[in-house]
């Protein structure tokens, strides 16, 4: 155990690293955690407590001016409404159905790989109505949902804010970084009492994804818009690749 512990710490902080800026990291995370025995709750589960140190790059994405607060704490709300009947689809499917569910949800991630053009190298200027308010929040209710069931929702969130509110892509991981806080205390508050989390290994995701969270937040704005729009159609190329061939 204390081998597989150290192996996740690793993996998590190198996982962290890009995910905290594109998202991701659950398409990679979930499957390690299932690899090594974790039953699907509980690798869901354990994978969302990692997911907590998350909250942490809040900080420093607001010391860098890219969280947008009013918007992103509004989508939030949502967010975390989804994630209480995504976590409570966790708590009542059987194995057998949550890994089929697992796989449609990361072989949905493909029409990401959509992205062109300049979008998300600047903030474009798109007119907030009630209209699109409503709109937002019923996708961000939606991948709430998935987001609680599962965990990779980061990169959709990243849609959201990329096409529908025309963030750039450096506004866009520091603000949705709010809609997925708002989800692991959803998440969290339901997993915890059913006794889902392995803590060893939840600990030490914990630990190292602060660590890695921590550091591609710092660096984000030396990276800029368009080397992190790179990444994140790698991310997203590479988890298809995965997805179809293996």
């Amino acid at each position: 155990m204390t081998i597989e512990i150290l192996i996740v710490f690793f993996v998590t902080l190198l996982v962290r690293l890009w995910s905290t800026l594109v998202g991701g990291g659950g398409s990679i995370m979930i499957p390690m955690l299932l690899f090594m025995g974790l039953p699907p709750a509980a690798a869901i589960a354990t994978n969302r407590f990692s997911g907590a140190s998350n909250m942490l790059t809040i900080i420093k994405f607001n010391q860098l001016g890219l969280v947008k607060w009013k918007l992103g704490l509004f989508l939030a709300i949502f967010s975390g409404l989804g994630a209480g009947i995504g976590s409570f689809f966790v708590l009542t499917l059987d194995n057998a159905i949550m890994e089929k569910g697992i796989g449609v949800i990361l072989i949905l991630s493909v029409p990401m790989l959509l992205l062109k053009g300049k979008l998300g190298l600047e903030e474009r200027n798109v007119k907030i109505t009630k209209l699109r308010n409503a709109g937002g929040a019923v996708m961000m209710t939606i991948l709430g949902a998935i987001g609680g069931f599962f965990s990779s929702t980061g990169v959709w969130f990243s849609y959201v804010f990329l096409y529908y509110y025309g963030l750039s892509f450096l506004q866009t991981a520091g603000t949705r970084k709010l809609s997925g806080a708002a989800i692991v205390l959803v998440s969290l508050s339901m997993f915890i009492p059913a006794g889902l989390v392995v803590w060893p290994i939840a600990l030490s995701m914990f630990v190292g994804g602060g660590i890695g969270g921590w550091i591609g937040a710092k660096y984000s704005k030396q990276l800029g818009n368009k080397w992190i729009r790179n990444i994140f159609a790698v991310v997203v190329l590479g988890s298809a690749l995965r997805i179809l061939l293996f």
